[in-house]
């Protein structure tokens, strides 16, 4: 257990920002490998003399190994690493100009990835005709939707590869009448398109995605059980991608006719509240190892293989 107190860590974070300027979380824990990140993240945060600006735009989560709690993403320890950064007092200016460059690096990284899969759909879309193309939309969720991307290599779980980053979440919204083949043929060339990205040396991009009727997804907005709600909650934070607009209107409309855009928003409200009882948990947190329930308001446990 690192001896260090939380008044010693302070003096060590103020001495790495005097000399280096303004840092997010990630970089003084790689400057401090030996204080734990928590502890870190308590000195931070518990001092009344840095500077401290947030740059993420938070969305709900549903964490499935927690009975389905909503959480807002990102957890707290990404926010922590990826999107805050400190700085001292007489540094202002300087956080001001670091902010807008690591707000446009995950920009980028966002328009990178959506390049991506702008291409994949249109390699998707080539061979329809006119009228398949109207009857289909495609839109993109997660980390995308909020341009807050991330370019750091991780494993993918199933083959080993590694892979850059954020994955690339795309929906297909097929209408109702047009053929089971056609969604046969869409999936099985999406997958084609998925391990494409994923081994091709140039992109190493993990591309997930679903194709599902309008009637399913608009089923789904009765919010009921788990896959109801997160299906529609990612249809909520979506962006239109490709194919019919029109079709994707229809959508969105439904969201409100149904009311689910207003229990997704409560849900929201409900995940900033538990946000905040988390951090004063955490705050008062003595050191340690991590039990699993606090390692879980700190972290999702899909993160787990990244922050152990």
């Amino acid at each position: 257990m690192n001896s260090l107190s939380i008044a010693e860590i302070e003096s060590r974070v103020s001495e790495i920002l005097s000399a280096n300027g303004p840092r997010i979380g990630k970089e003084l824990a790689w400057a401090l490998p030996d204080i734990p990140v928590l502890q870190l993240w308590q000195a931070c945060f518990r001092s009344q003399s840095f500077l401290i600006s947030h740059f993420a735009s938070y969305y709900l989560r549903f964490d499935i190994t927690r009975s389905d709690q909503v959480r807002l993403s990102p957890s707290i320890l990404r926010d922590f690493l990826s999107f805050t950064l400190f700085g001292l007092p007489g540094q202002r200016e300087m956080m001001i100009e670091r902010q807008g460059q690591l707000s446009n690096m995950h920009r980028e990284v966002s328009r990178e990835k959506l390049t991506v899969a702008q291409a994949a759909l249109r390699s998707l879309f080539l061979n329809q005709a006119r009228e398949v193309r109207s009857q289909v939309c495609a839109f993109i969720a997660g980390d995308l939707a909020y341009f807050l991307a991330h370019n750091e290599p991780r494993e993918h779980a199933a083959s080993g590869e590694m892979l850059k980053g954020s994955d690339i979440d795309i929906i297909i919204i097929m209408q109702d009448g047009l053929p089971d083949d056609l969604k046969k043929q869409i999936e099985a060339e999406m997958t084609a398109l998925k391990s494409y990205y994923m081994r091709h040396p140039d992109y190493r991009h993990e591309i997930d995605f679903i194709c599902k009727r309008q009637s399913v997804m608009e089923r789904q907005f009765g919010y009921i059980d788990i896959h109801d709600k997160i299906a529609s909650k990612i249809a909520w934070e979506s962006m239109f991608l490709a194919g019919s607009l029109t079709l994707y209107m229809e959508i969105r409309e439904a969201m409100t006719r149904t009311g689910v855009d207003k229990r997704i928003e409560e849900d929201f409200d409900h995940a900033l509240r538990d946000r905040k009882n988390a951090m004063r948990t955490l705050m008062k947190f003595e050191g340690g190892p991590l039990d699993d329930e606090t390692r879980s308001l700190f972290y999702f446990s899909q993160e787990r293989v990244e922050f152990t």
